[in-house]
């Protein structure tokens, strides 16, 4: 069985958890997906795997957030 994928563009913001949401970085990556809750799932995924979550032995405070889903 081949499942469909839909292309969809997410935008995420990463962000210091102490300073509030307005403190972080948007990106926009395109993800093709079945459907919307998995093209959540995998970009908030690959945003944690690939943002800096530690400085000099220690655990920096990172949060991520989906501000926006648009099909393209």
């Amino acid at each position: 069985m081949r499942t469909e994928l839909k292309p969809f563009n997410m935008t995420i913001r990463v962000f210091d958890p102490t300073e509030g949401v307005q403190s972080g970085q948007d990106y926009v990556l395109p993800v093709d997906s079945p459907d919307i809750e998995h093209a959540f799932a995998s970009t908030t995924a690959n945003a944690a795997s690939f943002t800096r979550k530690a400085e000099s032995g220690k655990a920096l405070p990172v949060a991520f957030t989906c501000l926006k889903v648009e099909a393209r």
